[in-house]
């Protein structure tokens, strides 16, 4: 297990989600709903048949940036290592990738993107004047925590995979 390794994998990780995230936000961010605050989703109305059906696509492509790209460092993981690693390696290995994309959602999606830079393309028409609801600190810091152990139980079964 190599410190650059884990951050080169990290990287790839967070760019590929990222693209998906921000492209998809691009697109029509009411397919994040689930993700605002409680007092925006209030203010909109459901999600339309065909958001849902986008929906399904987005969690598509991210399922599929996600898989591809932790089977991708665990390929690198196992050929950097002679094509066999400990349980142990690998769950270290997958867990600080995935907790590396957690802190880029974090960070650069939640914190710059939109609670800082707030660009048009965030905002759920008919939540005008409610941008102050992103800087919600105290969320931002538990769906960093929720995520931290979301990471810890995912990587379980990925390191499985890539140990056995």
């Amino acid at each position: 297990m190599s410190l650059p390794q884990i951050l080169i994998d990290g990287l790839i990780l967070s760019v590929s989600l990222g693209v998906v995230i921000i492209g998809s936000l691009a697109l029509n961010p009411r397919l994040w709903l689930q993700d605002y605050p409680a007092e925006m989703r209030a203010k909109v109305p459901p999600l339309t048949r065909r958001e849902k059906q986008a929906q399904l696509i987005v969690t598509a492509l991210f399922l599929a940036a996600a898989v591809g790209a932790l089977a991708y460092a665990g390929s690198r993981l196992l050929a950097a290592n002679g094509g066999t690693v400990s349980f142990l390696t690998a769950y270290l290995h997958v867990f600080l990738v995935l907790n590396l994309f957690n802190l880029f959602d974090a960070v650069v999606i939640d914190y710059l993107l939109i609670a800082r830079l707030k660009p048009k393309f965030v905002s759920l028409p008919g939540t005008e004047g409610m941008e102050y609801l992103y800087e919600d600190w105290g969320m931002h810091w538990r769906n960093y925590l929720k995520g931290i152990v979301f990471c810890g139980v995912l990587s379980l079964p990925a390191a499985l995979l890539i140990a056995f």
